[in-house]
């Protein structure tokens, strides 16, 4: 005699109800089986008779409602049996098995967007919004399909129910942690289940946007000349020390100095004081430099600094100006459309995502 189902060292999922596969070799006759199962540690206890012929039994058992690491299933025949090559001694047979909670996502949800520089009402954190069917330990992954690298995780404990998890977009959790590029990224929430001794997970595409848009265009400064001082030179023209312009926007957009362009391709520049060209490509200021200062909600003060090696004069200085405006955002409210199928393998420190579908959705 011999229980082949469930195996010896066999998880089951709480709840299950058999049956268990009794075999039976060398019976003469009919007989009266006994079957008792028992977990000590949930105060599960079960017993049934079956009728038994040579073959195969299946024998239905009360459900085993709660997680225990000792149960065991036994089962023996009362009356005289012809002995079998697998039969144990006195014709029963015994297996210890466990029954532990299956672990599983559920309605699984995630923000489709979100705003982590914006603090005025609109979504500063994408959600990842899973129901869990047990308590686990679960690893929650930023993956940047990019670089191909998981740049941030973090495990927390969860019980059974519908839980969020928040992601700001920085690499840590760390008040002062950087935040990472606008971009598509994956969120992932992985764990074990412990009957199929397998990781299940749920993955989801999220997108760290930027509320404000920049709109540039370039504007002339004409003949700034470099002088020579303690801290560097500065430009001076129509004979100020420095060069200040101030500039109109509106209440949620104003200019700022972005960037310069030096000097154009082509161009000719020339030692104070002296009168011979000299190519651009020979000397060039070494940066040129500027200072923001806002007026009032709708001026700003732009002060140019030229911080060269040498004294020259700039013939034509191009500026880079840009508007920052804000644009209407788009609702950041989690929803089961960025969840996509995929697979976590590895472990804390060597994770990876794999997709069952294209990378980009």
């Amino acid at each position: 005699m011999q229980i082949s189902a469930p195996g010896g060292g066999e998880r089951v999922a709480t709840g299950w109800s058999g049956p268990v596969v009794v075999e039976v070799s060398g019976a003469t006759a009919l007989h009266e089986g006994h079957l008792s199962l028992s977990c000590p540690s949930s105060g599960y206890e079960h017993r049934t008779t079956f009728s038994v012929t040579e073959g195969r039994v299946e024998v239905p058992v009360a459900p085993v409602e709660a997680p225990a690491g000792d149960c065991s299933a036994t089962a023996e025949v009362r009356g005289p049996l012809e002995a079998g090559p697998s039969d144990e001694p006195g014709g029963s047979a015994r297996v210890d098995f466990s029954a532990w909670h299956r672990v599983g996502f559920t309605d699984a949800r995630i923000s489709p967007v979100f705003y982590p520089t914006v603090r005025d009402g609109y979504a500063d954190a994408a959600d990842l919004v899973f129901g869990l069917t047990a308590a686990a330990e679960v690893d929650l992954l930023v993956f940047d399909p990019v670089t191909q690298r998981v740049v941030r995780e973090e495990s927390q404990r969860f019980e059974a129910g519908s839980h969020t998890w928040s992601w700001n977009g920085a690499t840590s959790a760390w008040r002062r942690a950087p935040s990472l590029p606008t971009g598509r990224y994956l969120l992932a929430a992985v764990t074990e289940d412990p009957v199929a001794r397998r990781s299940v997970g749920v993955i989801g595409w999220t997108e760290i946007a930027r509320r404000t848009l920049t709109r540039r265009s370039v504007r002339t400064v004409p003949a700034l000349q470099a002088e020579r001082v303690l801290r560097g030179a500065c430009g001076s023209g129509a004979g100020e020390a420095v060069v200040a312009l101030v500039c109109r926007g509106t209440r949620t957009s104003y200019a700022e100095l972005s960037g310069v362009v030096q000097v154009p391709r082509g161009a000719r520049l020339r030692r104070v004081g002296s009168h011979h060209d000299k190519p651009a490509a020979d000397e060039r200021p070494g940066r040129v430099l500027h200072d923001l200062e806002r007026l009032s909600a709708k001026r700003a003060r732009v002060t140019l600094r030229i911080d060269g090696r040498r004294a020259l004069v700039v013939e034509d200085l191009y500026v880079v100006w840009a508007q920052r405006i804000q644009q209407r955002p788009a609702s950041s409210v989690p929803g089961p459309e960025g969840i996509v199928a995929g697979e976590v393998t590895g472990g804390p420190g060597r994770w990876h995502i794999e997709l069952a579908e294209p990378a980009r959705p």
